[in-house]
């Protein structure tokens, strides 16, 4: 009886470390950076391009990439994020499950380790009965939660050159926009002034 238990023992194990080499193959694939963790905060699996971002730089350096990493596995991933946009999240979710929500995902943005600004989208993993409990306690209730990184760094820095070239351009065009506005209106306001003078702000205008 002893060595059958020790079987389905170690069948067991070894069918859960399948799907996890699966499983973190897949992540391994994947453009973005990935985080499981268990629903203490612990992290059970990362992918490699989830162990570049959030790596702490060395002093005196802003990259990403010029320190040690501080994803690993049972680490906490309250030494990465602030523990209350955590847990703001997972009972965001949690009280989505309640009212009887499909999938829900949390998101926050947040600052990494390196100073970049990454998007972070939460989204629960259930027990063996995703039916049952919706809480951390019970059987089929939130066992943990997945996070996708996303650093949107460059994007907002793009936004803000955007506006900052479109804000350059208003104040740029402004004073001709006012010359022209001020030709055309002492063209209009006088219909009898010599070809000279209409010439002359017809320049202006053409300028």
């Amino acid at each position: 009886l002893r060595k059958d238990v020790e079987r389905r023992v170690h069948d067991a194990n070894a069918r859960l470390e399948q799907e996890k080499n699966r499983l973190a193959a897949l992540m391994s694939e994947l453009a973005q950076s990935v985080i499981v963790c268990n629903v203490e905060g612990r992290v059970l699996l990362y992918n490699a391009r989830a162990m570049q971002l959030l790596k702490k730089p060395r002093d005196g350096a802003t990259a990403t990439g010029k320190g040690p990493s501080l994803v690993g596995l049972g680490r906490s991933i309250f030494a990465v994020f602030d523990r209350n946009l955590i847990i703001h999240a997972l009972e965001n979710i949690r009280e989505r499950l309640r009212q009887g929500t499909q999938g829900p995902v949390a998101s926050f943005v947040t600052t990494a380790p390196a100073g970049q600004l990454v998007r972070v989208q939460m989204a629960p993993v259930f027990g063996a009965e995703p039916g049952v409990a919706q809480d951390a306690s019970g059987p089929g209730g939130v066992t943990g939660f997945i996070l996708v990184l996303d650093d949107i760094t460059r994007r907002i820095e793009s936004g803000r050159r955007r506006d900052l070239l479109v804000q350059t351009l208003t104040q740029g065009t402004r004073a001709s926009l006012g010359s022209v506005r001020a030709a055309v209106e002492t063209i209009a306001a006088f219909p009898g002034m010599t070809d000279d003078e209409r010439n002359r702000f017809i320049g202006v205008i053409g300028d």
